[in-house]
């Protein structure tokens, strides 16, 4: 692990603006926390898997539901030359799915197998591999967290390196009491979407040669939803939005979310308030104050002068967030002039940083930050006309290229 590197590729605010903005709930606290993984290493029957040619899935489905078991009836039923049939038959036997006897021929297991689940399975192998599943529920984790070049399991000295470093928040290493349930490999085995779980096609008796006990690095976004909702939204390396599966898993385990809710809130309203004192204070910003809203959320208004050349904050900071702790403010200014030149300054801001862009990604892009800035739902031909009219014509043109 480089120790100078932060161990999440982006900042709290980010979480932060998914939650409230695309999850529409109302965010109270943020925390850094090691998430507990079971990492388990398994050995097990694995069955590759591909697309069926359309010949050879016909041949298998005329022997298997219409009893036709040479290569002249098949030929004769699908209407084809028996030289390409008996030539279809003889790849089918080399890779295991038709066998012959007397004459007669018949689908192998893998055979039957393969027209049952619609994939042409082509051998069967020992295979030794790691899983992992979060250590609350035994839920496996999907394939993204299997990106080694996005995502950081942790342990033994890496973990106290990890609690050591001063470049980042601090954290919150959460555990669990429940040893890993070996029958969470069969389920996952049996499961259909076997993809979406980094596994083959098929596998058969998985069997734990060794588990370890590691963590990963995440965020918890404390909110409260429509209904007075408490949930605990969980924001991974692998990608900058809530893992549904490791929500579920935290939200259902009471060690979990008592552990938050326990926090003495009093304590720390007043160390936050002396906080973001200090944080405005040094942008000389200090005459103004956060001011607590809905479900004990936190506000600090500032003038439209508070913002770009000769203000305090960029105005790529205005509809965001500053994070003090596990507590944050958002930023704002009632002048929706200042909030329409935000939005053009974080969509220049974000066309410039990236070489190529489509037009739904931008436009999806654009109806987040207005709809963060209060604006409305803003399109690409609102932009241009909004950038063509402040003067912006370097971003007008390029929103116009997005035709």
């Amino acid at each position: 692990m480089n120790s100078r590197a932060r161990l999440m590729p982006y900042p709290e605010e980010r979480a932060l603006e998914h939650a409230a903005y695309t999850l529409e709930v109302v965010p109270t606290r943020i925390y850094s926390v090691l998430l507990p993984v079971w990492c388990v290493e398994v050995r097990a029957e694995v069955t590759e898997g591909e697309p069926y040619e359309l010949i050879d899935r016909f041949l298998e489905r005329g022997i298997a539901e219409a009893e036709l078991d040479t290569a002249e009836s098949l030929a004769s039923f699908f209407a084809l030359d028996p030289s390409l049939v008996r030539q279809a038959l003889r790849f089918l036997h080399a890779i295991g799915h038709v066998k012959e006897s007397r004459g007669r021929i018949a689908l192998t297991e893998l055979g039957h197998r393969s027209v049952r689940d619609k994939v042409r399975y082509t051998h069967t192998r020992q295979d030794r591999r790691k899983l992992y599943f979060d250590a609350f529920a035994c839920r496996p984790l999907t394939r993204a967290h299997y990106d080694v070049r996005k995502v950081t399991f942790l342990s033994g000295d890496c973990v106290q390196e990890a609690l050591d470093r001063r470049d980042g928040p601090p954290l919150n290493v959460l555990s669990a009491t429940r040893c890993f349930r070996r029958e969470a490999l069969f389920e996952l085995a049996r499961n259909p979407d076997r993809d979406r779980y980094n596994l083959p096609e098929r596998i058969d008796n998985p069997e734990s040669l060794h588990e370890e006990y590691v963590f990963m690095p995440a965020y918890i976004v404390r909110a409260v939803a429509p209904g007075e909702r408490v949930r605990h939204l969980v924001y991974t390396q692998a990608a900058d939005e809530a893992d549904d599966g490791l929500t579920a898993a935290c939200e259902t385990t009471p060690e979990v979310f008592s552990a938050f809710e326990a926090e003495e809130v009093d304590a720390e309203r007043q160390d936050f308030r002396n906080r973001a004192a200090r944080w405005l204070s040094t942008r000389n910003l200090a005459r103004y104050q956060p001011s607590r809203g809905e479900h004990g959320a936190w506000r600090v208004t500032i003038p439209g002068t508070g913002f770009g050349t000769g203000g305090g904050l960029p105005l790529t900071k205005l509809g965001s967030f500053v994070v003090l702790g596990t507590s944050f403010f958002q930023v704002w200014c009632a002048d929706e002039r200042v909030r329409r030149r935000a939005l053009l300054e974080r969509i220049d801001s974000y066309l410039g940083a990236r070489a190529r862009t489509d037009r739904d990604t931008v436009e999806a892009q654009i109806a987040r930050i207005s709809h963060q800035l209060g604006l409305g739902i803003l399109g690409i031909d609102d932009l241009r006309r909004a950038a063509a009219g402040a003067g912006r014509r370097a971003l007008a043109d390029q929103l116009a290229r997005l035709r």
